[in-house]
């Protein structure tokens, strides 16, 4: 667990326009609420628009900084007690970021390890994403190199809700389905669409998926959901068996 305001710091980042745009918005209304010709119901909307951004603003920022830097969650020895025992094979699908990774090689010291990095550029087109991608992790694999049943633990970490197109997230998941061992598990890390998102993300919450679709993708998969728990309110993890193995 970190301290400081590093992870928070660095994900606010990768989306700087839009604060900066924000910031600039801010000031263009104060400045409109203080024009003496300006009318009071202009002055009302003004002052509501100031405090909406700021509000989310400083809610996504925080709420950054209490998933990447207060939680658990990057420090990854939650895993353990998820899966029940030390995994023979690990796989680790991400978007290559610090903050979509997990350091599996610490959790699971005796394990062997795949990493997968989800990342497409042709397809994954979200601004913050392509900006953060100039820190690409080096060593990523395919996921169709893998073979069938390789992976005791198969975790999905912040990676699946990039994909936007729902048949390529279909595939996607019957892919995850078939890398993973039949007594495995697959753990699949993410946001959700739900109302204490938008509260901290606003209109970003519709870059998530709603909790359904994730429940949808796994019955699809033919992965049996074994049990979830939130990591903060704005993680969500869902652990699934293999079934079709």
């Amino acid at each position: 667990m970190h301290s400081s305001f590093t992870h928070a710091r660095r994900v606010a980042g990768f989306s700087w326009p839009l604060y900066a745009g924000s910031a600039v918005a801010i000031v263009i209304a104060a400045i409109v609420s203080l024009l003496p010709v300006t009318t009071l119901g202009l002055r009302l909307a003004a002052a509501a628009a100031i405090v909406v951004i700021a509000w989310f603003v400083s809610a996504s920022f925080l709420a950054f900084h209490w998933m990447f830097d207060r939680s658990e969650l990057l420090d990854g020895t939650w895993l353990r007690s998820e899966v029940g025992s030390s995994p023979r094979r690990w796989v680790q699908i991400s978007t290559g970021l610090e903050e979509t990774t997990l350091p599996l090689q610490n959790v699971f010291p005796d394990a062997e390890g795949r990493m997968i990095d989800l990342y497409d550029p042709a397809t994954m087109t979200e601004p913050a994403l392509t900006r953060a991608r100039k820190e690409r992790l080096a060593g990523a694999s395919g996921i169709a190199a893998i073979e069938d049943g390789w992976g005791d633990v198969v975790l999905v970490m912040l990676a699946a809700h990039e994909i936007r197109d729902a048949s390529a997230r279909e595939r996607f998941f019957a892919e995850v389905a078939r890398i993973a061992s039949s007594d495995g598990r697959v753990v699949l890390v993410e946001h959700l669409r739900d109302v204490i998102a938008a509260a901290a993300f606003g209109p970003g919450v519709f870059h998530f998926f709603p909790h359904r679709e994730w429940l949808r993708l796994g019955k699809l998969a033919r992965l049996e959901l074994v049990r979830e728990r939130p990591i903060t309110p704005f993680i969500r993890v869902f652990i699934f068996a293999a079934t079709n193995a």
